[in-house]
């Protein structure tokens, strides 16, 4: 500013709509403000510049090569300091276009997802949904870190202290079995009949982390006897079509089972707690317009589950 005061972020929004209006006071009216404080931003400016900026035309005020030319990084940097300093941008879900990037435990699968991207294509239509599932090869607290994710629906407690976690649902535990099994001609399961069962399970997470189910055996010092582990969640139920394996889950996925599959279902014993779902995002997004509306439809989806 050749030792001249510096222009202020206010200034600058002035000498925009002063090159746009090409009028002291056009742009004094535009703005709310008195005419000679219009005037002094640009005495400023074509002290700094050299140039007069504005010219006079017969009636009217033309701008000079060099003030044409102001004009496109002048709303370039006022954009800039917008988009830092302004209010966060609005999340408009019915013209937002982009991707939805989930990541989600398989014993979620057929529970939440289903209403989830039905409900996500209903209120964003323009948005696409991208799902992963999780495996042990596959760090999900640094894909949100990352921005690879949005979000994380899981069923273990327990994540890294920098992610933000929520509780979607606590789900009640059921026995899933075949027409063949025994359990098909029973009113209950006993503790004692379920520990004496041959059990399928999904293979661990890893040595450390053998799942609720057996995490809440452990704690009441029993121990089931897992004589089948599949990789793949949803493989499971027809596995369970022959045979005398039993499948221990959650309320909601049984009854999804049952309802498309000949199978059966009752109550576990209470030893085996509850399963609960969780849901994880990032601290990084926690302010962020669409990923506080994503998480808000996973929320309704989930308290849907519990009231159905």
């Amino acid at each position: 500013m050749n030792g001249g005061k510096p222009l202020t972020t206010r200034d600058l929004h002035v000498l925009l709509h002063l090159l746009e209006e090409r009028s002291v006071t056009r742009t004094a009216e535009a703005l709310d403000l008195n005419q000679p404080y219009v005037s002094l931003v640009l005495k400023r400016l074509r002290e700094a510049t050299g140039d007069p900026i504005l010219v006079r035309s017969g009636a009217k005020l033309v701008l000079t090569v060099r003030g044409e030319r102001m004009i496109a990084p002048l709303r370039n940097v006022l954009n800039g300091i917008d988009a830092v300093v302004g209010p966060p941008a609005d999340f408009d879900p019915l013209t937002a276009t982009g991707e939805f990037r989930i990541a989600s435990a398989d014993c979620m699968e057929a529970i939440i997802l289903p209403s989830l991207i039905a409900r996500l294509q209903t209120t964003a239509p323009g948005m696409r949904v991208v799902v992963r599932a999780i495996d042990q090869a596959f760090y999900y607290a640094d894909a949100l870190e990352r921005d690879e994710l949005d979000v994380v629906i899981s069923n273990w407690p327990g994540a890294p202290q920098h992610l933000k976690t929520m509780r979607l649902l606590s789900e009640e535990v059921v026995c899933l079995f075949g027409p063949e099994h025994p359990f098909a001609g029973q009113d209950q399961i006993t503790l004692e009949d379920y520990l004496a069962a041959d059990h399928l399970a999904p293979v661990a997470r890893s040595k450390s982390d053998p799942g609720p189910i057996d995490s809440h055996l452990a704690e009441a010092g029993l121990k089931r006897d897992i004589r089948v582990m599949l990789p793949e969640f949803n493989l499971i139920p027809h596995m369970l079509l022959k045979g005398q394996l039993v499948f221990t889950s959650s309320a909601n996925f049984a009854q999804y089972q049952c309802a498309i599959l000949p199978l059966s279902n009752l109550p576990a014993p209470e030893q085996c707690g509850t399963l609960d779902f969780y849901l994880l995002w990032h601290e990084r997004a926690q302010e962020d317009a669409r990923n506080t509306w994503l998480r808000q439809q996973v929320m309704a989806v989930a308290r849907g589950l519990k009231s159905a």
